[in-house]
C-alpha cells in the first residue's frame, strides 16, 4: 500500500496540526485560571475561611474534569439539538479533534464552576458543595454550552457568543446568585459595627490573581476560536487585542470612578477597584471579541466597568450576601456582553445597519440562561438543603471553615511577628482593623470592595 500523500494532503494534515494544538494549548492555560479563582476568592474572604474556598476552587476542578469526561463533553459536543448523544467516557475520540477539543472544554466547564464557588464562600458545606459542582459540570452547563457551541438550537438561530459572555459568565453568575440567596446572609454581615470584620483580608492575592486571570482569559477569548490556520489567525489575533484593550479600559474606568467619588478621602485609590474593572471589561468582551473593530472593545470595556458598579449598588440595596461581588462582575457584565454581538458584530451589528434581528437572538438567549439557570439551581439547591448539606452549622461558621474543618488556618501564623502570632485569627483581625480605614464602596461607609 502506497504511503505518499500529495500536497493537499500534507497541507491539510498541516493545517489540522496547527489548530489541534493551540485548541489543546488554549486549554491548558486556561486551567491555569483555577489558581486566579483560588487566590481570588481567597483574597476577598476573611483568614479564617481562606483555606476552606481554596479547597472548594480545587475540588471544583477535579470534579469538571472528570464529569467533562465521563458525561459533559459528550452532552456538549455530541449529536443533537437538545443535548449531545455520543462522545461519552471519550468514545469515538480516537484519529478526531476531540482529545485536544477536550482539554479546551473541561478546563472552560471548571473556570464555569469556579464563578459559581463565589456565592458558597464562607458559609456552605464542603460535602454539599461538591454535589452541587457534580450537577452543574455533568448537566446544568453542559446542556448551555450545547446549545451555543455544539450544535444545539440557539446556534442553529444565530446566537453569537465565542466565549461565553452569557453562556457562562451570565448563567453561573445566575447559579451563584440563587446560591448565595438560599444560603442566607453570613451573621452580622448588615451590622455596622462588625463592618470591617468583612473587609478582603488579601488584596496583594486580588492582585496577583487578576492579573493571572487577565493573562489566561486572552487564551480563554482566542482560543475558542479552536483554529489558527486560514483565516482564523486573523480571528484570533482580533480576539486577543479586543480582549486586552477592554479589560484595560474596564480597569480605568473603575479607577476613576473610585477616584471621583473618593477624591476628598483617604482612600482615594483602590487596588481592588482596579481588579473589578478589569474583570468586567473582560467578561463584557467575552462573547463579541472576535467580531468587533478596537474601538468598540474600548467602549465595551468601560460599558462594562459602569455595568458592574450599578449592579454592585443594586445588590448592596438589597443586601444580597455575595461575598466576592460574583453576580455583578460575570452577572452584569456577562448579560450586557451577550448584547453586544447584536450592536457592534461587523457582520450583524446594529450600529453596522444590520437591524435588530441579531440583538433579539442575543436577548432569546439571556432570557434562557436567566430562566435554565434560575430552575436548575433551585431545585439542586432545596435538595441539598432537605438533606442537611448546604449550610455549615452556626458555630463552624462563626470559627472559620479553616479552623473548624480543615486543620486549622491557610497559613502559618507562627511566621508572623509575636504581637500577631501568640492568639492566632483574633489577633490578625484586631492588628489589621487597627489600622484600616472604612473603606467605601457604593456610597456604603462600611463595604470594601470585594471581587471574583
Amino acid at each position: 500500500m502506497s504511503t505518499d500523500f500529495s500536497v493537499d494532503d500534507k497541507l491539510g494534515l498541516l493545517e489540522n496540526t496547527i489548530d489541534y494544538f493551540w485548541t489543546q494549548f488554549a486549554g491548558i492555560v486556561v486551567l491555569l485560571m483555577q489558581l486566579g479563582f483560588a487566590f481570588l476568592e481567597g483574597g476577598c474572604v476573611r483568614y479564617k475561611n481562606m483555606q476552606s474556598i481554596m479547597i472548594k476552587v480545587y475540588l471544583n476542578t477535579c470534579i469538571a474534569i472528570i464529569c467533562w469526561w465521563l458525561v459533559g463533553y459528550g452532552i456538549c459536543m455530541g449529536h443533537g439539538q437538545f443535548a449531545g448523544t455520543d462522545y461519552y467516557a471519550g468514545s469515538n475520540f480516537a484519529g478526531t479533534k476531540h482529545y485536544s477539543h477536550w482539554v479546551l472544554q473541561a478546563s472552560v466547564g471548571a473556570a464555569a464552576n469556579s464563578i459559581v464557588s463565589g456565592g458558597a464562600v464562607e458559609r456552605m458545606s464542603i460535602i454539599g458543595y461538591c454535589f452541587l459542582s457534580v450537577a452543574f459540570s455533568s448537566f446544568i452547563y453542559p446542556i448551555c454550552a450545547h446549545w451555543t457551541w455544539g450544535g444545539g438550537w440557539l446556534q442553529e438561530l444565530g446566537y453569537i457568543d465565542l466565549a461565553g459572555s452569557g453562556t457562562i459568565h451570565f448563567m453561573s453568575a445566575v447559579g451563584a446568585l440563587v446560591l448565595t440567596i438560599m444560603l442566607g446572609a453570613r451573621k452580622n454581615r448588615w451590622d455596622e459595627k462588625y463592618a470591617n470584620d468583612f473587609n478582603p483580608s488579601n488584596t496583594t492575592y486580588i492582585c496577583l490573581s487578576t492579573l493571572s486571570l487577565y493573562t489566561c482569559w486572552i487564551f480563554f477569548n482566542a482560543g475558542s476560536t479552536t483554529a489558527l490556520s486560514g483565516t482564523m489567525a486573523y480571528a484570533a489575533g482580533r480576539a486577543t487585542t479586543n480582549t486586552m484593550i477592554a479589560g484595560a479600559s474596564g480597569g480605568l474606568t473603575l479607577m476613576l470612578l473610585h477616584y471621583y467619588k473618593n477624591r476628598d478621602e483617604k482612600a482615594k485609590f483602590s487596588l481592588v477597584m482596579i481588579c473589578n474593572g478589569n474583570l468586567a471589561g473582560l467578561v463584557a468582551v467575552t462573547g463579541s471579541c472576535d467580531g468587533i473593530e478596537l474601538w468598540a472593545a474600548f467602549v465595551i470595556g468601560i460599558l462594562g466597568g459602569l455595568t458592574y458598579w450599578a449592579f454592585g449598588i443594586l445588590i448592596h440595596k438589597f443586601k444580597v450576601d455575595d461575598p466576592v461581588d460574583a453576580f455583578p462582575i460575570h452577572g452584569g457584565c456577562g448579560l450586557i456582553g451577550a448584547q453586544f454581538p447584536g450592536w457592534f458584530n461587523t457582520e450583524k451589528g446594529i450600529l453596522y445597519g444590520y437591524g435588530a434581528k441579531q440583538w433579539g437572538i442575543q436577548l432569546l438567549g439571556s432570557v434562557v440562561w436567566l430562566g435554565w439557570s434560575v430552575v436548575l439551581h433551585v431545585v439542586v439547591i432545596f435538595l441539598l438543603k432537605i438533606l442537611g448539606l448546604l449550610n455549615v452549622p452556626p458555630e463552624v461558621e462563626e470559627k472559620g471553615l479553616d479552623y473548624a474543618q480543615c486543620g486549622g488556618g491557610g497559613f502559618d501564623y507562627q511566621l508572623l511577628p509575636p504581637v500577631l502570632s501568640s492568639n492566632g485569627y483574633d489577633n490578625v483581625k484586631s492588628a489589621i482593623n487597627q489600622k484600616q480605614d472604612n473603606i467605601p464602596q457604593f456610597g456604603q461607609e462600611n463595604d470594601q470592595q470585594q471581587v471574583v
